[in-house]
């Protein structure tokens, strides 16, 4: 799989938290029970195009092995070089936000062409929730008359955003989140491959694994850890409202208002004797969480979760938002709340 992991050694590996998912691909394509369309679908962060795109090289590969494409044939070499002649990746033009009816009439036009090697003709469309209307439409007759050696496999990180007539049409594969141990093995073995990286189990975590290794990778410091800091920080008079605003005024907030809202869900399952479902914490993280939880009155605190999730909502249906005064709002609320406080 390209970028796979911390080696490119095995090209055609898949992450591991795909090992059942690949297994079933490689198991249907062995008994000849391939589909025309698949559906990829999942959160950001969990290798879905990196899977279409290792389904497709093992697909084309003309020597196969153990399920894997073999990284030394004709096919596999083209493809490393992006220039094999039945296979067309399909995504948002450099100056466009959405995938247009000309790209679409074009990938049309290379599966009504005869394959070159005489397998299959792949398109992978990455992104597929962004096609027009007009696109989407075009896609859905192709769909609805697939040619016999078509492969079409749809990358998609908002399933919900497709046509019910174009979900209806494709089989649908579903990447899940892996648990925290295999994830944190994974991001263990990339800091192996990279020393620079900082230590992921040192910091509070949340997201895919995919994604955790991006933030890692850009240095961008520990987001989680640094929000929970600043609520306590305000429960104990340390740090008034428009400080605490202000050091997160260049942020991206609606990154920042998810990363609020898992915090304040870790808060109230913590005052409720729950361990986190959403969030890795290493242990100092999970006793400063605790302690900070024990200040708090639960009725008070969902209703401060409902709040961070009344932002979220607004952030994300508007760009025209002021994300700084809806940050500066929602620390307003908490100050209040924590300083009236009594635990119950």
């Amino acid at each position: 799989m390209r970028g796979a992991g911390p080696t490119d050694d095995d090209v055609s590996s898949p992450y591991p938290w795909q090992e059942r998912v690949w297994q079933d691909l490689a198991s249907r394509l062995a008994g000849d029970r391939l589909g025309h369309a698949y559906l990829v679908c999942g959160r950001t962060g969990l290798g879905k195009r990196a899977l279409a795109e290792a389904f497709a090289d093992l697909v084309l590969c003309e020597s196969p092995r153990q399920d894997q494409a073999c990284g030394n044939c004709r096919s596999c070499n083209l493809i490393a070089g992006g220039s094999h002649p039945d296979l067309k990746i399909v995504q948002a033009e450099e100056d466009r936000k959405s995938i247009g009816i000309e790209q679409v009439r074009e990938l049309i036009e290379f599966f009504a062409l005869t394959t070159h090697y005489g397998r299959r003709k792949i398109v992978i469309i990455d992104t597929a929730e962004i096609m027009t209307t007009a696109a989407a439409n075009a896609l859905l007759k192709l769909l609805e008359e697939p040619p016999g050696l078509a492969l079409l496999m749809l990358v998609s990180h908002r399933p919900g955003q497709l046509v019910a007539t174009i979900l209806s049409r494709c089989q649908k594969i579903k990447l899940a989140e892996p648990d925290w141990p295999t994830c944190l093995a994974w991001l263990d073995a990339c800091r192996e491959a990279n020393p620079a990286l900082p230590d992921a189990r040192a910091q509070i975590l949340a997201g895919a694994p995919l994604a955790i290794l991006a933030r890692l990778e850009a240095e961008e410091g520990p987001l989680h850890d640094r929000l929970l800091d600043t609520l306590d920080a305000i429960r104990a008079g340390d740090l008034d409202v428009l400080e605490a605003a202000r050091r997160d005024a260049g942020a991206d907030m609606r990154e920042l208002a998810d990363a609020l809202e898992l915090i304040v869900s870790a808060l109230v399952e913590a005052r409720n004797g729950l361990a986190p479902r959403f969030l890795y914490l290493p242990p100092a993280a999970v006793q400063r969480l605790q302690d900070l939880a024990n200040h708090l009155h639960s009725g008070r605190l969902l209703h401060f979760l409902d709040r961070v999730g009344e932002a979220r909502a607004m952030l994300l249906r508007s760009s025209g938002v002021r994300g700084g005064e809806v940050l500066e709002n929602l620390m307003f609320h908490w100050s209040r709340m924590v300083r009236t406080e009594t635990t119950a």
